[in-house]
């Protein structure tokens, strides 16, 4: 069966918000409207009950808009899209969203809930002041179709085998996928010579022929449907889809790979500020992480909620990564402009090559 669920990356709002409309919209006719949030998130990133709850309990309606990718949702709230209160943005984001002025320090003493965060996702190194707060964690890594291989992919390499041309999918992202070049080729996140650069640029031109399509939602369809074999992913991409294909099956390269952090961030200019940050309390609370966390498949970083997860769930190495994987998993480089311009040119020569 086709997989029609929208995934975090899912191009298809439409098709996304359908499910969420009738109860959000119910109650939100229930609210004032003199009070509401507005929420930029990824598409299928919430639970289906999350925010009608919220309105029912506070009396406060939340516009909820949804983005595709990240670069372009920071490319319009930059370019002066300021009509939001509270969005979700990557790890990796944050400093350039901080160095711009675009984000106001989110008061954490005025949150009751706070304190729910487990240790190591507080004053982390990306956002050392917690300017944001942590909403939701993952990993990338390697879907495959058991059905289809003999054996069980183990590296990174394996997406770059001949005898899958065809039938492998990369994620349409220049941070994975330029990141996952450079730990083949050892080279560090940090470098700026263009010598490295030249050199996984050649990497990923010679895995393009092999490359069925370069895509971070529809991928997801053809590996329901067994059209494609192996993919880069995102970890609860992949658990949604195995609802509707139980032959998939999720692994973490043996070279290691990278875990990255979602979080809430209070945009400058906020005109709701006091519900925005009832919001983020509200969602900070261990039934509502958990309950989250269990409909969108990615781990919480919310420490009292993790008890709360499905157990299937949290006794999964694949969502939840034993301490020792933890041990070997990476947060990406933060990158200062030059170093996102050397980057994207690689990514773009690829593309369109």
């Amino acid at each position: 069966m086709m997989m029609t669920d929208a995934t975090r990356r899912d191009f298809l709002k439409i098709a996304v918000l359908a499910p969420l409309m009738p109860a959000l919209m119910a109650a939100c006719r229930r609210a004032d409207t003199r009070r509401v949030v507005n929420f930029y998130n990824w598409s299928n990133y919430i639970g289906k009950d999350t925010l009608p709850e919220f309105t029912r309990r506070a009396g406060v309606s939340v516009r909820y808009d949804l983005f595709a990718d990240e670069e372009e949702m920071f490319a319009k709230i930059r370019a002066g899209a300021r009509g939001y209160d509270l969005v979700v943005i990557g790890d990796y984001l944050i400093p350039r969203f901080k160095s711009l002025n675009l984000i106001d320090a989110v008061p954490s003493g005025t949150l009751k809930n706070m304190g729910n965060l487990a240790p190591r996702f507080r004053r982390p190194s990306y956002d050392p002041d917690e300017t944001t707060i942590p909403y939701l964690w993952g990993t990338t890594g390697i879907a495959y179709n058991r059905r289809k291989l003999a054996k069980q992919p183990s590296s990174w390499w394996d997406l770059w085998d001949p005898k899958y041309k065809d039938r492998i999918s990369m994620l349409d992202n220049v941070r994975d996928c330029v990141a996952v070049a450079m730990q083949l080729l050892r080279i560090p996140q940090t470098t700026r010579d263009p010598e490295d650069f030249r050199k996984v640029r050649e990497l990923l031109l010679r895995q393009k022929p092999l490359v069925r399509q370069y895509s971070s939602s529809s991928y997801l369809n053809s590996l329901v449907a067994g059209e494609i074999d192996l993919a880069m992913t995102w970890s609860g991409d992949l658990f949604q889809a195995a609802r509707d294909n139980p032959d998939l099956d999720y692994v973490l390269p043996k070279e290691g790979t990278y875990m990255w952090v979602d979080c809430l961030a209070m945009l400058r200019g906020s005109r709701h500020r006091e519900d925005t940050l009832r919001l983020i309390d509200y969602l900070l609370e261990p039934e509502v992480a958990g309950s989250i966390s269990n409909s969108v498949r990615y781990a919480t970083p919310n420490a009292k909620a993790f008890p709360l997860v499905e157990k299937a769930l949290r006794r999964d190495p694949r969502v939840y990564p034993t301490p020792q994987t933890m041990g070997q998993l990476q947060l990406h480089h933060i990158l200062d402009p030059e170093q996102s311009e050397m980057w994207n040119q690689v990514w773009a020569d690829v593309k369109v090559s």
